[in-house]
């Protein structure tokens, strides 16, 4: 294995990569919305509930806002871009003819071309994987917050309620 063709595979394991974890960005951002949807509706619930002792109403405050932020962290993670993803093989096909003569002088440029694409790719695709992981982490922190507040509530609402 030459040089060249060392570098060619890890720009192209790396061009893999960048595209497979936009998916994994979108996937966790759906995962902290059901899990908004969860605390919303708890929230909402609680909000109903006559007779609440007022420091679990006064809890969904936070809640709410926390959701709000969370949720628009979770849009921003989620709102499509468009990554670039490697040509088609009929474009380095019709570009053979410019490369040379013999096969191994088309072969080698073919190698160089396509890992300067894959870098300029790699690139393009790590900057929008950048917004994706802040706009995740955001949401995720922001939920982590509502949640422990939520959850304490719940705990207060358990040991404020006696049987009567």
């Amino acid at each position: 294995m030459s040089a060249n063709d060392f570098i060619a595979e890890k720009a192209k394991d790396r061009d893999r990569f960048e595209l497979e974890l936009s998916d994994t960005f979108d996937v966790k951002a759906s995962i902290v919305l059901l899990i908004l949807t969860f605390l919303g509706t708890l929230s909402a619930t609680l909000l109903t509930v006559e007779r609440l002792p007022a420091p679990v109403k006064l809890a969904q405050i936070p809640v709410i806002a926390g959701l709000v932020i969370s949720g628009i962290f979770c849009v921003a993670c989620l709102w499509p871009r468009t990554y670039l993803i490697d040509d088609l093989p009929e474009t380095y096909k019709n570009s053979l003819p410019e490369m040379g003569n013999s096969e191994d002088e088309r072969l080698e440029k073919l190698v160089v071309l396509s890992t300067e694409l894959a870098n300029a790719r790699i690139v393009h695709n790590h900057a929008l994987n950048e917004t994706k992981a802040w706009a995740l982490n955001g949401a995720f922190w922001s939920m982590t917050a509502t949640l422990f507040v939520e959850l304490g509530a719940v705990i207060y609402l358990g040991f404020a309620i006696r049987p009567s």
